[in-house]
């Protein structure tokens, strides 16, 4: 299928690819699109001016970076409902068994679509649509009569903010510079996702998309929020509170379209929602790039004050020897075994590329890279991420290639207490505490087509799931 074929490019199998796609991309990114240099190439001295870069025409790549958003008519809890704010949910890959079974003590939270349960009667998927069609019937959910964007935006609990515009996006080939992903995705999880897509025919779940647009889409955003009235809200658990906004209006609307047709758009979170997508557009012979096949998404500025880039550490249950690849770093640094918070702290304060190591007899060292003398295999585009010199350099040379991401042989944690914790106990034999990702860092690692491994990001806040979501139409 195409998305396999695309999609899930590996750089390691196709080193001549990955350059490749670097050049091609060197070449669109040229082009003063959307306010700024596509990938953020206004940022960094490394890149040449971008008329030596130039290879066609002005209007050819302009037409060739085209995000194409339309409006739809939003499916949601109906606004008489007393609790509808409180039955939204984290989105599905963040919800664990326990969280599940908490969550559907209520009888209409949404994680009974985005996490459903079999019956004696139907499977999981029969039962998720099942489950939607009753809801839509008795009044549970309404779908709007009239086609809107959706702002939405995110209330932190220090007082930041940040706001998206929520519609639909045409689908797009993924070896165009359209909407390029920035990470691998592993296939059970598009499995699972694409039968309940086929079966439900709901777009139940956003994607996030960054524009790298010039601050015009957080103006547009916020005068629109401004003069709306809130939907509903929901408030997470981490405190961040979450609303949805309305907008009907043909001439806002064509304000947004007119904007984002000349923004590339970046998948900041939902690979494998999109991937999904395309899947199913395959399946129905709907043609990319033609308006007949979408993606829920929710775009948000990659300038948005409001974004955020939290690390995903590793663990590793095989003992390896750390040792056997210390030369590698340019600087080490013990530190006394403490709290992973103060871990994670310590390590994004120095020089980046750095690491925290982790082994089972208590040792911990802070590892810097100097990404001016880095061996071939690391992209140059990832020399200066933390993250890059661990799957490219670290793990290969301590036996671990490509796959063991994907295989078991390393597992993640989002929470450093957690990493430290099962090393301490055994249950993992070493780990790697990594720094977070500034959002300039990932603009300019992203920009030349490569992808990151998988699990590099982990964009805060998450969005959360059943504010708004939509049909899948056969016509």
């Amino acid at each position: 299928m195409l998305a396999d074929s695309a999609l899930i490019l590996s750089r390691r199998q196709d080193r001549n690819t990955s350059a490749k796609m670097e050049v091609r991309a060197r070449d669109i990114g040229s082009a003063s699109i959307c306010g700024s240099p596509l990938g953020g190439s206004n940022r960094s001295g490394t890149h040449r001016n971008h008329q030596e870069q130039l290879t066609a025409d002005t209007s050819r790549i302009t037409a060739q970076i085209a995000m194409r958003l339309f409006a739809f008519k939003g499916i949601r809890y109906e606004d008489e409902l007393d609790d509808r704010g409180g039955l939204a949910a984290p989105p599905y890959d963040q919800i664990d068994d326990t969280l599940a079974a908490h969550l559907r003590e209520r009888p209409h939270q949404f994680t009974w679509l985005t996490r459903p349960i079999a019956t004696e009667q139907s499977s999981p998927f029969e039962s998720a649509r099942d489950t939607h069609g009753h809801w839509l019937r008795d009044g549970t959910l309404r779908r709007d009569r009239v086609e809107a964007l959706y702002p939405y935006e995110i209330l932190l609990p220090g007082g930041g903010r940040r706001v998206g515009i929520t519609g639909l996006v045409g689908l797009e080939d993924p070896a165009g510079a359209v909407i390029r992903p920035h990470e691998r995705t592993v296939a059970k999880t598009v499995d699972e996702r694409l039968e309940l897509l086929r079966t439900t025919r709901i777009d139940l779940e956003p994607i996030l998309l960054l524009s790298d647009d010039d601050g015009s889409l957080d103006s547009l955003l916020a005068a629109d929020v401004a003069a709306s009235t809130v939907l509903v809200e929901h408030q997470d658990a981490y405190g961040n509170r979450h609303r949805l906004y309305r907008l009907a209006d043909a001439e806002r609307i064509e304000r947004y379209r007119s904007l984002l047709e000349r923004c590339p758009g970046l998948i900041a979170d939902g690979h494998h929602r999109y991937e999904t997508a395309l899947q199913y557009a395959s399946e129905r012979s709907s043609s990319l790039g033609s308006g007949t096949a979408s993606k829920l998404a929710v775009i948000t500025s990659l300038r948005a004050p409001g974004l955020a880039i939290a690390p995903i550490h590793r663990g590793l249950p095989a003992t390896v020897d750390l040792g056997s690849v210390a030369d590698l770093a340019r600087s080490r640094h013990p530190l006394e075994t403490s709290s992973g918070a103060d871990l994670t702290a310590a390590v994004a304060v120095e020089p980046q590329p750095a690491i925290v190591t982790l082994t089972g007899d208590g040792t911990a060292e802070i590892w810097t890279f100097d990404r001016d003398s880095a061996p071939d295999e690391l992209l140059p585009s990832f020399r200066h991420l933390s993250v890059g010199w661990l799957h490219d350099v670290l793990l290969p040379r301590l036996g671990l290639p490509a796959e063991a991401a994907r295989d078991g042989r390393i597992v993640y944690r989002s929470s450093p207490e957690q990493l430290v914790s099962a090393i301490n106990s055994g249950d993992l034999a070493a780990g790697f505490i990594l720094p977070p990702m500034s959002p300039q860092d990932f603009s300019l690692a992203t920009a030349h087509g490569a992808l990151l491994p998988p699990k590099s990001t982990r964009f805060l806040p998450k969005l959360v799931s059943g504010l708004v979501w939509a049909a899948v139409d056969d016509e």
